[in-house]
């Protein structure tokens, strides 16, 4: 823990921020991981369970495709709910039924994600700005004291790139949840559309 502190001591006064970013990186990380994990459904499955609601004359149980929709939650549960409330209604307004809460959906999917950017953007240069002014501080020493010394200005040098390291990795760290968490909440909405489709020619009997 020591080492640690130590650590934190010697990277200057912009440490401070870059915790605070790490710590809320790692926060969203975790969120976004649970939510995320919650919201995915299995779309075929989904769609296997609800060819299971057409009776034997081919006609769709709207009722028992709500309680399939429920029990499978997530955005696509959620997206296709409001598809089957308005299962009576033309095939169109099926599908702009569901492409409305879609986009009800679109924001939570990517909650967060701005914030995780952000971090992304600033880290680096919270690093550089408490490089540059350990920089300073050590050139002021090498300006009062000479060069009689060099091993203390170049140790000062040393723990002003600390920062700059620390925000870098930061930024790294934050540059692959951005993606992940991105093409995870990508594919979801991908999904969405695809098997939206598929309830539609379900519902209608456009394509068997």
């Amino acid at each position: 823990m020591s080492v640690v502190i130590s650590f934190i001591h010697h990277g200057g006064v912009m440490m401070y921020p870059l915790i605070l970013c790490s710590i809320i990186l790692i926060s969203i990380g975790i969120e976004r991981a649970i939510s995320l994990r919650k919201t995915a459904v299995d779309g075929d499955a989904l769609m296997e369970e609800l060819r299971t609601a057409r009776d034997n004359d081919g006609n769709f149980n709207v009722q028992k495709g709500l309680e399939i929709c429920q029990q499978f939650g997530g955005s696509i549960g959620r997206v296709f709910e409001r598809g089957l409330k308005n299962a009576h209604r033309p095939p169109d307004a099926i599908e702009m039924a569901m492409e409305q809460e879609a986009a009800n959906e679109q924001p939570l999917l990517e909650a967060n994600l701005t914030i995780i950017k952000t971090i992304v953007n600033i880290s680096p240069l919270l690093g550089l700005l408490g490089t540059i002014a350990g920089m300073i501080a050590a050139f002021r020493v090498a300006s009062q004291m000479g060069l009689s010394n060099p091993t203390q200005i170049l140790g000062g040098i040393a723990e002003a790139l600390i920062s700059t390291a620390t925000g870098i990795s930061l930024a790294v760290i934050g540059f692959i949840f951005y993606n992940y968490f991105a093409n995870l909440s990508r594919k979801i909405l991908e999904d969405i559309e695809f098997y939206g489709s598929e309830l539609v020619n379900l519902l209608t009997g456009r394509v068997d």
